[in-house]
Order: C-alpha cells, then structure tokens, then sequence
C-alpha cells in the first residue's frame, strides 16, 4: 500500500502532537503539497534539512506528495558540508528552518508551512532523473558525505507495508520520535505509522531530557524505537523503573546490541508485558530486512530474527556459493521489493535506474541456527591480522563491553588501536595485557588511546572513518 496516495482518508486525522505544544493535521500535508506543486517541484531535487520539528515533518510528506525528490539531510549540517553537497547534487529547491534562509540570501522564497520555508535554489537546474527515483537518504555514518542510497516510491510503500504488518501498527498506535528524521530507521518509523493514519508525538528532546517524559507522559506514546546506543542509556536512567502506562512496544535497530544486553531488555520487557522487536537494516534496503518476534526476544537474544514479509535472506561463501545447511555462516544476502536503486554521489548519478535488481550483498557476516534465526557475527571489512590470526574487530569491541569498558577498535595489520572512552583510565596497562593474552599477540602490537568521547552520529552510530583523527593521549 501507497500510504503517500492514500493521505486524503486521513485528512481530518492529527498527524503531530509537537513538544511546542502545536497540533497539526494529515489535510496540511495536502495543501503544502498543492503549495509546492505550484512552485514546480514534481521531479525536482529538494535538499530538505530536516530537524525533529512539524515544518521538517509536514515538509517531507508533502514533498514525496507532490512528486519532489527530497535529500534528507542533517538540521545542523555545517555550512561547508552543505555547500559542498549543493556543488555535487544541484538541488532546485531547499526545505529549511527560517533561521538558515540567510544562508541563501540570492534564494526566492517559494512556500513555506510553520518555521520552514521553501527557496528556490537553482530553477533552472536540468539533469536527468529516473522516474521511479522518491527519496535520497545518506548511507549510515556519511552525513556531510556525497553518497546517498537512491529509493523508489515503490521500496518505500513496501518497506512500509511490511514493517507496519509485523508490528500490528493500527490507527490506534502512537510512536514518540527518538530518532532523527534524517536517518532511515527514523524515517521508517514514520512511514509504517502514516500508513495507518496514525499521530505522531513530535520532539527533538533527549532521553536524558526530563522534557521528553515529561512530553511522553502527556501525549501517550504507545511505542519508541532506539539504536544500541539508546537502551544503553535508558539502563543508566533506570528506564524500567518508570511508570509509562501507555507504552506497548519498544523497537532496536540500528547495530548489533550485544546479546546479554538484548536478552536483559527482552526479560524486563516480558515482565511488564511490553512486546520488544529487535530488527536489522540498511539504509540499502529502504529500512528494514528482518526482525525477532517479542516470543523469541528472550530465547533468540541476540538475533536478528528473520526475514521481513516478502523478503528473504541466504547466505553465501567467499566465492558466491550459496551455504545452505544448518549453522551456516557467510555473507548475509537479502532480497526484496525494499531493495534500493543504487547509490548517488552527485547528480550525474540521478538517471540510473535500478542497480540492485531486488537483491543486496549486505556485507555483513552472519551464522544462520538450525531453527532458521540469523545472528550477525562481524564486517567482512571489520577485520585485520595480528601476527597471522584474523581478528574481527567486533569481536574484541563485545569482549571490552562485557568487561565495563566503552571503545572502539581500529588500526591495520599488525597493530590494533583500542580508543578507550576514557581518557586517562588507569586500567589501560592490564586491558592491554589482557588483550595480548585473549588474542594471543604480542603486546608491543597493541596501542590502547584515551579519548574523551567516542565519535557518534545522531542515530548513536560510533564514526569509525573518524577514530584516527581523534585527539587522544596514548595510555598503553
């Protein structure tokens, strides 16, 4: 289902209920897209820098309804990013806060809808784009980055469609925004419920903000979605010791939790009767390719269940062979109507048409069970050799965690790099120790950095491509 096409059965629905306490409804989605179709958008390129706000969310729908390209990029891009990505892309139109126009001063102002207005950028743009391209949204980690995953009407109807069925999302169902409207599983959340005409409580604020439950306890979100990285800091909060009535379902997607942290959350969920999904994706893939039923969260911890309706998943060696017996593990495949167009790193890209053909070689490794569950166990770049052993660089940052530390794992052959979150542990000395004794190195071969934070994205995504950067002082 087309849930863009079916927004006039909802037109007296509220859409958002904001943390500004302003309500909007689905029939001002349709007069934006009527606003914007007048200003000539149909089949345009629309840079829209999309906070959590009603103008950033209002904006992106009636974009996608009058047959705009939007570019989903991060509020607070930096100027430079910005205008390096405006070189690449030449959008015809940008989406943005009043508080940027001044960024354009040369710029018409063509519509706007709350605190965004709609400039004019480059009218007479002209490249060509294929007609079944709806959507660009940034590869995961790349904000500022030109590479941008290329979706058509169709991956997002059916991605929407799928996820909206294995959650049981009806129109009574009211998810609270934890997610950026730039990053895909953000943005997901939002198709599967608009499917279903369903309001969407609205806030940019933090877990760690007492605004956001103070807002959660007054507009009644049935459910939220969080990467790893979020449940890590509701265990700090002490999530499970609060009173949310209204809650029903909690989702994880973004990375791999590590499994005794899955299995935690999974127990104190079925004790208060809350139904917790994990799930896998790629922006690649729309959103999502798979998800663990809350009856096998404690059982499967650690999993990432199976395919999605109308997917399917194998798994393949080195050399393409498809590894079909039990306890398999290789290259996890997905197949799927999800599946993207391609990539795009500027606008040369905008006319291809469908690369993928409905499959994608994830590049993630995963082991299948006997009972037909998948667990990701690595990258097929995340690894290096020390001295001859292969060591996955996932591995040794689930080993860390489960001994307290938070880090990230770099380096090449020969020398691992541990970036320690703190920076000036006394510890480091015997994790170094340690280290050479688990992955039988020698010590001289590992470098353990203190930093004082770890690079993450808005989706709590560490930056690996940033780790090297990082001012740190050497501790062992």
């Amino acid at each position: 289902m087309d849930f863009i096409a079916r927004l006039e059965s909802f037109a007296d629905r509220t859409l958002i209920q904001a943390d500004d306490a302003s309500v909007h409804r689905y029939d001002g989605v349709l007069e934006l897209a009527s606003a914007f179709a007048r200003a000539d958008c149909a089949r345009r390129l629309v840079f829209c820098l999309a906070g959590n706000t009603p103008g950033a969310l209002v904006g992106y729908l009636a974009l996608l309804r009058s047959g705009a390209i939007p570019v989903m990029l991060n509020a607070g891009l930096p100027s430079a990013q910005l205008e390096a990505l405006i070189a690449a892309y030449r959008p015809a139109f940008h989406w943005l806060d009043r508080q940027r126009a001044g960024e354009f001063a040369d710029a018409r102002e063509a519509a706007s809808y709350a605190d965004h207005v709609l400039l004019a950028a480059d009218p007479q743009a002209d490249y060509p784009v294929h007609p079944d391209l709806a959507l660009l949204v940034a590869t995961s980690g790349s904000t500022g980055s030109p590479m941008f995953v290329r979706q058509s009407r169709r991956n997002i109807a059916a991605n929407a469609a799928a996820i909206a069925e294995y959650l049981a999302i009806g129109p009574d169902e009211r998810p609270i925004t934890t997610l950026p409207l730039s990053y895909t599983y953000g943005l997901s959340i939002i198709h599967s419920h608009v499917l279903h005409g369903c309001p969407i409580a609205l806030t940019a604020k933090s877990f760690f903000d007492r605004g956001f439950w103070d807002f959660f306890r007054e507009t009644a979100p049935t459910s939220f979605g969080g990467v790893p990285y979020h449940y890590e800091m509701l265990r700090k909060l002490r999530f499970w010791r609060m009173t949310l009535p209204s809650l029903r379902t909690l989702t994880q997607a973004g990375g791999r939790m590590p499994p005794e942290v899955a299995q935690e959350m999974a127990v104190e969920a079925r004790q208060r009767g809350l139904r917790y999904f994990t799930m896998y994706g790629q922006a690649e893939a729309t959103a999502r390719m798979s998800y663990l039923e809350p009856e096998m969260s404690v059982d499967k911890a650690g999993s990432i269940g199976r395919p999605i309706p109308g997917g399917s998943f194998s798994l393949e060696d080195a050399s393409g062979k498809v590894l079909d017996e039990p306890e398999a593990s290789g290259q996890l495949v997905y197949r799927g109507e999800n599946v993207t167009l391609g990539y795009a790193t500027s606008h040369l890209d905008l006319g291809r048409g469908d690369d993928n053909q409905g499959c994608l070689r994830t590049g993630d490794l995963a082991r299948r069970d006997a009972d037909g569950y998948y667990y990701i166990t690595g990258r097929l770049k995340r690894f290096l050799k020390l001295f001859g052993h292969r060591i996955n660089l996932q591995d040794v940052e689930d080993m860390l965690r489960t001994r307290g530390h938070d880090a990230a794992c770099g380096g090449h052959d020969d020398h691992l790099v541990i970036y320690l979150n703190d920076a000036d542990s006394v510890h480091a000395n015997d994790l170094k120790r340690q280290l050479a004794d688990t992955l039988r190195a020698p010590a001289s071969a590992i470098a353990v950095i203190g930093v004082a934070a770890l690079p993450r994205n808005d989706a709590g995504k560490l930056r690996y491509a940033e780790l090297e950067s990082l001012p740190g002082k050497t501790l062992a």
